[in-house]
């Protein structure tokens, strides 16, 4: 009977070690990095451009770096994080835009003569860098 017990009390202890092992909630690493496709705070310069509706914008070529001419440029869908933040007033100007943005990959390429998915930015903030877009558009 004694054996019983020890074998009984011993399975339970490992049973809850291995289910709080599994507990995703406990973090295991405290310097973890968040997971990808979780947005973060950056700041990009590029053209605030029209999108499919009088709505919807575009922040074309944007850079961390405007002036590294090594640095590719991409396209976000600019989205403004409050209502008072207007985006139409910057159409077609270059502005800096310092908001979060979504890091998540595309999952397939787009077929023939559609547009890809773009990443969102959430616009917490912009500055308008010039009247014109004096960046190259992303090919």
């Amino acid at each position: 009977m004694k054996r019983l017990v020890i074998s009984m009390l011993g399975s339970l202890a490992v049973a809850t070690t291995l289910l709080a092992a599994q507990d995703p909630q406990r973090p295991t690493d405290p310097q973890a990095q968040p997971q990808a496709g979780a947005a973060k705070d950056v700041t990009l310069t590029g053209c605030v451009t029209q999108g499919s509706s009088p709505t919807a914008f575009i922040l074309s070529n944007a850079k961390m770096n405007a002036r590294d001419t090594n640095e590719k440029g991409k396209d976000f869908q600019l989205v403004a994080a409050t209502e008072d933040l207007s985006l139409k007033t910057h159409l077609n100007h270059e502005v800096t835009v310092t908001g979060s943005a979504d890091t998540k990959a595309a999952p397939m390429p787009p077929a023939a003569g559609q547009k890809p998915d773009l990443p969102k930015l959430t616009a917490k903030s912009i500055t308008q860098v010039a009247d014109t877009c004096t960046t190259a558009p992303v090919r």
